[in-house]
């Protein structure tokens, strides 16, 4: 009945918000990449993306941002204290490459990764840090920490607030496994927070960020602790510590660095770790994956093999599949994303790759080995941007993975504002699904209810049925047609409900603009210039200000918490 609309009206609500850059197909980085974007293909919240440059990106018009802004809903801004923000102490905090940096990605409708407040092993790189007097170091870690959070607070999802202190085999260590600092013998060089402040220095940093930063996610970043070893054994227990004492920790990074030939990854043992990490309440975030193709000091004359190629596609699109599985996985972002951008090719230093089994040795990779190490050929100007086999087997994941099930909540108070289906008494008194929809709250005995579990049929880049699971699982959230007098005018109205699927309908078609933050704007696809699902005020408290109450209905686009809503996934 809602036929006479089609889905070009979207374009008005395009406008009203200044998202168009988010979610139309970008033309010159993408012209040669078949289908859909990962980022349409991603579910909600779910990020993808890739890391978008140094601190200092001279320009952010070029044709690998370009591919960003096309193909990702996600990306991670680099910031380390030496290279860039705080070179000199005689000169103030530089925040303008982060800023900057942020500002272009929320522009553009991007989640932001952070990475990282505080890094030892790149600070034993900056003198003056390095030879402070202990007592000032907790002084200077705050200002820099309170400083570079503070200035992006607010446009920053997620932020690396440590990175890299789990201690290697070999490292020199603490009692809890926690690296002291870098290199061993003649070469140790200690980390200057832990010889000044001892293991408090993360605790304390995540405060300061926190203060900082509110409403970002904070999480520890750290390698080779993917799999249930005994590195991510101490990663785990340092998690639960510092939550115990109060730190305000949402979760862990694990970077994804896969560079050694001799193997695949263990994909059972990395569902199990990060399910342990789930089992403890803490979220799970892929942050720097790559795959090496190839180890070759000849990268025109060697490239990899169509052989090389495919185990690299099987290790990408593994890893993806694990990530989407696990309801609390959040992320898969690529440290880089072309061959000709990654830190891995043609590389300027040497790497050892410890496998740190029984039977295996170290493997030395040498200054001026190529890995081919991305999904994506080119990025240098030169070699053309083109998908290789790893990209269309993630996009494949992608687009061939089930449903994905959510509890649907209101920026509005939370706490309150779960999604729910009315139930309705039958003759024998029993509940059953009605048609109406409103707002419930979260608690021991709702949690399993179906009316508060939605799930997510994908039509097209971006555009969603959201279907209620309660009963048969046959309905539909659909806006409602206005009250009309005349039977062959059917207007669009201002009420939702559940209806039986009528694929015709754009009643029932519902697009997804990103609000900042993880959150979105439904917008119908039923006269998309009023049709925001909007959680209604009931009324006003004794100081004026509106109370959220448990209707719903659609409303013009606005500036409203009340008209942001979040999906927190809870299985396939």
């Amino acid at each position: 009945m809602f036929s006479s609309k089609s889905l070009s009206s979207f374009a008005s609500c395009l406008v009203l918000f200044s998202l168009s850059a988010g979610i139309h197909r970008q033309a010159s980085a993408q012209d040669g990449f078949p289908g859909d974007r990962l980022k349409e293909l991603a579910p909600p919240n779910f990020a993808i993306g890739g890391v978008m440059g140094g601190y200092d990106t001279e320009s952010l018009n070029t044709p690998v941002l370009d591919l960003a802004r096309s193909e990702f809903n996600a990306v991670t801004a680099k910031a380390f204290m030496p290279f860039g923000p705080w070179a000199d102490p005689n000169q103030p905090i530089d925040t303008s490459g982060l800023t900057q940096n942020v500002a272009w990605a929320v522009q553009n409708g991007m989640q932001v990764h952070a990475h990282v407040l505080v890094y030892p092993t790149e600070n034993v790189r900056l003198p003056w840090f390095q030879n402070l007097p202990n007592e000032d170091v907790e002084q200077v870690l705050q200002q820099y920490t309170s400083t570079m959070a503070g200035s992006v607070s607010g446009g920053v999802w997620v932020w690396d607030v440590v990175n890299e202190v789990i201690g290697d085999n070999g490292d020199v260590m603490d009692s809890d496994g926690l690296r002291m600092g870098l290199g061993t013998g003649e070469n140790y060089v200690p980390y200057k927070e832990y010889a000044a402040m001892g293991p408090d220095y993360i605790a304390k940093a995540f405060q300061w960020a926190h203060e900082a930063d509110p409403n970002a996610l904070l999480i520890l970043n750290e390698y080779s602790a993917e799999t249930v070893n005994d590195k991510s054994d101490r990663l785990l227990a340092l998690c639960k510590r510092l939550r115990d004492q109060g730190v305000p920790i949402d979760g862990v990074g694990f970077q994804n660095h896969w560079l050694d030939l001799r193997y695949e990854p263990n994909y059972d043992s990395i569902r199990e770790n990060f399910q342990r990490f789930a089992n403890e309440g803490f979220q799970a975030f892929i942050t720097e994956c790559d795959v090496a193709a190839v180890q070759t000091q000849d990268p025109a004359g060697s490239p990899p093999s169509q052989e090389q190629l495919q185990r690299q596609a099987r290790v990408f699109s593994n890893l993806l599949q694990i990530a989407l599985e696990q309801p609390a996985c959040k992320s898969f972002l690529m440290w880089d994303y072309t061959d000709e951008t990654s830190w891995l090719q043609d590389t300027d230093f040497t790497l050892t790759l410890a496998d740190r089994r029984p039977g295996f040795s170290d493997t030395v990779v040498p200054p001026g080995t190529s890995m081919f190490a991305t999904p994506i050929s080119g990025g240098d100007g030169v070699v053309p941007i083109a998908p290789k086999l790893a990209y269309l087997q993630m996009q494949a994941v992608l687009l061939n993975r089930p449903f994905d099930t959510y509890r649907v909540t209101s920026g509005w108070d939370w706490q309150t504002s779960y999604l729910a289906r009315f139930g309705q008494p039958n003759l024998d008194g029993q509940f059953v699904p009605g048609s109406g929809v409103y707002v419930e709250r979260l608690d021991d005995q709702s949690e399993s209810w179906s009316s508060l579990k939605w799930e997510l049929e994908r039509i097209d880049a971006s555009a969603y049925r959201i279907r209620n699971l309660w009963g048969d699982g046959a309905d539909y959230l659909t806006r409602q047609p206005a009250s009309n007098d005349d039977p062959n005018q059917i207007l669009p109205g201002g009420t939702v409900g559940m209806q039986t699927l009528n694929e015709a309908w754009t009643s029932q078609q519902w697009f997804f603009i990103p609000a900042g933050n993880g959150g979105f704007r439904l917008v119908n696809g039923w006269a998309p210039e009023d049709g925001v699902l909007t959680r209604e005020a009931q009324g006003q408290n004794t100081a004026g200000d509106y109370v959220p109450g448990p209707e719903v209905r659609l409303h013009p686009p606005a500036d409203w918490s009340s008209q942001v809503w979040y999906f927190h996934r809870i299985g396939q």
